[in-house]
């Protein structure tokens, strides 16, 4: 959010549009670094099932269809979505707090 603050303070004649893109722009680092991070706790998080996997004498079918391979799913699918649209609704929110901060 200080990053479209910030830009908008840089150059008060930014349009909503142009705004938004700027800090989008930005914001891609952001959630880069946030799905390196996410990979690296699921990595760490996995290792345990990582084990299920190896030593389990059931057949690879069977053990895929445990509850807990199917929380562990869920949990990465929900995780990444949640980061991924973190910020493009926070810099929309921030885009349009800017602008109309500037018309008052």
């Amino acid at each position: 959010m200080a990053i479209v603050f910030q830009l908008k303070e840089a150059n008060n004649r930014l349009k909503f549009n142009q705004l938004y893109q700027r800090a989008m722009r930005v914001g891609q680092d952001h959630i880069a670094s946030m799905i390196n991070t996410l990979i690296l706790v699921y990595a760490g998080a996995s290792l345990p099932l990582l084990l299920l996997f190896l030593d389990n004498p059931h057949p690879f079918l069977e053990v895929v269809n445990y509850e807990i391979i199917a929380d562990e799913v869920v949990r990465t699918l929900v995780g990444s979505i949640g980061l991924i649209l973190a910020v493009p609704l926070t810099t929309l929110i921030a885009s349009l707090a800017a602008s109309a901060k500037k018309k008052k």
